[in-house]
C-alpha cells in the first residue's frame, strides 16, 4: 500500500504523466514503423513527439495540422519530382513548388508542414523510385498521428472532469471576492472589474476542460454528465450577476444609508453559505462523482435569505437575480447523476 501511494503521488504530477505518455507514444510509433518496414522510421517518431500533447483537444489539433500539411506537401512534391525526371535543374524544380507553398504557409501557418514535406521529398536523395518518398512521408505521419491519438485517449488521461470542477471552485471563490469587496466598499469599480477579469480567466479554464470532456467519449456529454455540461453556463450567469450586484451597491453614495450594515451582513452571511456549499460540492466532484446530494441541496436553498425588506429597488432586484441563479446552480450540483458515468 505504501509503494502504491508513493507511485500514485508521482502519477498525479502533470509533468510525470505527460512524460510517460510521450515515451509510450514514441515507443509504439517506432514499433509500428519497424513492423511496417518503413525505410525512415524516424519521421514517425518525430511526429509522435510533436503531436502528443497534454490534452486530447491539443493532440487532435496538432495531429490535424500535421496530416493536412503533409498531404498538401506530398501532393505538391509530385510536380518537382516529375520535373527532375525530365532533367530540370534541382533548384529550379524545387522553387516552382516551394514558392506557392511558402505563400500558403504565410497565409495559413498551420500548413507549414507542407513545406517540410516538400523539402524531404525533393531535396533528400533516394535510391528508390522518387515517387515513393512522399508516400513514405505520408505513411510516417499517419503512424505517428494515429499512435499519438490512441495514447492520448488511453494512457494516463488528464481527466477533464476533475479539472473542470476544480477550476469551477476557483471561479466561485473569485465571484465571492467580487461580492465581498462590493459589500465592504474597500475598492472602487475599476478594482471590481479587475477581479472580474480574473474570474473570467478562471471560467475560461472551466470551459476548456468541459470541451476536453466532450472529446473523451463518443457518447454526448449532455447524456453522460449533464451536471458538467451545464456547469460553464451556470457559472457565467453567476459571474454576470455578481457584477450587477456590485454595481448596484457601488453606484452612488446615498446607497450606503439605504442598506444598513447589519442588514447587509445578514444577507451576505446567508448568500455566502450557499456559495460555500457550491465550492465544497465542486471540490468533491473534482475527486469523484458523489450522488444523493439533492436533499442537502434543498436544505441549502431553503436557507438562502430573502431580499424582501430592502428599500433600494435596484439592489433588491439585483439580489433577486443573484439568488435565482444561485438556486439554479445549487439544484444543478444537487442532482444525483452518479449512475450516468
Amino acid at each position: 500500500m505504501a509503494s502504491f501511494s508513493f507511485s500514485a503521488r508521482w502519477l498525479n504530477n502533470a509533468t510525470v504523466r505527460q512524460t510517460i505518455r510521450l515515451l509510450v507514444s514514441v515507443g509504439l510509433s517506432g514499433l509500428v514503423a519497424l513492423i511496417t518496414r518503413l525505410q525512415e522510421p524516424g519521421w514517425a517518431l518525430i511526429t509522435s513527439v510533436i503531436v502528443t500533447q497534454s490534452s486530447i483537444t491539443e493532440t487532435l489539433s496538432s495531429g490535424r495540422y500535421q496530416l493536412v500539411g503533409t498531404f498538401i506537401g506530398a501532393a505538391v512534391s509530385i510536380l518537382p519530382i516529375t520535373l527532375l525526371i525530365f532533367h530540370w535543374p534541382l533548384w529550379q524544380a524545387f522553387t516552382v513548388a516551394f514558392v506557392p507553398l511558402a505563400v500558403l504557409a504565410s497565409w495559413r501557418p498551420n500548413t507549414r508542414m507542407a513545406v517540410v514535406t516538400l523539402m524531404i521529398a525533393t531535396l533528400f536523395p533516394t535510391q528508390d523510385d522518387p515517387y515513393l518518398r512522399p508516400v513514405e512521408r505520408v505513411l510516417s505521419i499517419l503512424i505517428g498521428v494515429s499512435v499519438s491519438m490512441v495514447v492520448s485517449y488511453v494512457v494516463l488521461h488528464e481527466q477533464a472532469r476533475r479539472d473542470a470542477f476544480r477550476n469551477a471552485a476557483t471561479t466561485v471563490r473569485k465571484i465571492v471576492d467580487i461580492l465581498a469587496h462590493a459589500r465592504d466598499r474597500d475598492i472602487d469599480w475599476l478594482g471590481i472589474q479587475d477581479l472580474n477579469d480574473e474570474c473570467a480567466a478562471s471560467l475560461r479554464k472551466v470551459q476548456a476542460a468541459v470541451e476536453e470532456a466532450r472529446r473523451e467519449r463518443w457518447r454526448p456529454l449532455e447524456q453522460r454528465d449533464p451536471m458538467l455540461a451545464a456547469l460553464p453556463k451556470a457559472l457565467r450567469q453567476l459571474q454576470m450577476d455578481s457584477l450587477v450586484v456590485a454595481r448596484a451597491i457601488l453606484r452612488s453614495p446615498k446607497t450606503r444609508s439605504t442598506l444598513t450594515r447589519d442588514k447587509a451582513e445578514a444577507l451576505s452571511a446567508g448568500v455566502m453559505r450557499g456559495f460555500d456549499w457550491i465550492i465544497t460540492r465542486c471540490e468533491a466532484e473534482a475527486v469523484s462523482r458523489s450522488g444523493e446530494e439533492y436533499r442537502v441541496a434543498a436544505g441549502v436553498i431553503s436557507g438562502l435569505p430573502s431580499e424582501n425588506g430592502i428599500d433600494d429597488e435596484i439592489i433588491s432586484f439585483a439580489l433577486h437575480i443573484l439568488k435565482t441563479d444561485l438556486t439554479s446552480l445549487i439544484r444543478l450540483l444537487g442532482e444525483d447523476d452518479a449512475d450516468r458515468a
